[in-house]
Parts: C-alpha cells; sequence; structure tokens
C-alpha cells in the first residue's frame, strides 16, 4: 500500500500489514486505512483555482449588493439586510453578512 501525505510517501508492505508486533494503535489505522483508502488533498493547482472562483463570486456579490443599497439610498428606502437581499438578489444572511461588516459605511 503506498499513501501519498503532504510532501511524504509512505510505502506499507503487506507483511508489515499482518505484524502483530506493531502498536495496536497503528494496527487499527492501517486497517482503516486498506478498508477504506486514502483521498489525498486537491492539488495546489485545484486550490488556487478555487481560491480565484471565490474572489470571483465574492466580489460579484458585493457589488450586487452594493447596487442595491445605491437604489435603496435613491428611492429613499430605509436600507435592511431584507430588503437589500430581496433587491440584489441574495441570500438574507449574506446581506446581513455584509452589512454588518460594512456598519461604518
Amino acid at each position: 500500500m503506498r499513501l501519498q501525505i503532504g510532501n511524504y510517501t509512505i510505502t506499507i508492505e503487506k507483511k508489515a500489514l499482518e505484524d502483530t508486533g506493531l502498536p495496536q494503535e497503528v494496527q487499527e489505522a492501517l486497517q482503516t486505512l486498506a478498508k477504506y483508502g486514502y483521498t489525498p488533498p486537491p492539488s495546489i493547482k485545484k486550490q488556487e483555482s478555487a481560491k480565484r472562483a471565490r474572489a470571483i463570486l465574492q466580489s460579484r456579490t458585493r457589488e450586487k449588493i452594493e447596487n442595491a443599497i445605491n437604489l435603496l439610498k435613491l428611492e429613499g428606502k430605509e436600507i435592511t439586510p431584507y430588503r437589500v437581499a430581496k433587491e440584489a438578489g441574495v441570500s438574507y444572511n449574506t446581506a446581513r453578512k455584509y452589512l454588518q461588516g460594512n456598519s461604518n459605511g
């Protein structure tokens, strides 16, 4: 069995899996790995791509919310999370989070 964990590659021979001289915790961990396998973390390229995509979505959402706030100000309406969410087309929690983060403006 070969495991890639971070920058380390661990090779476990079948003989080692059957070795009873190992501590009980290690034996149980090896049995669990043998049964379910190991899913490596996403590659650095995938992580960076996800960060870029998340940043784009966040900026679009922020822009929608800012536009909704400006529109509500022009209409002379009170700025509440509910109204902002409804106008921007985002969830209530997203609008509330944004308004709490920008409460001084």
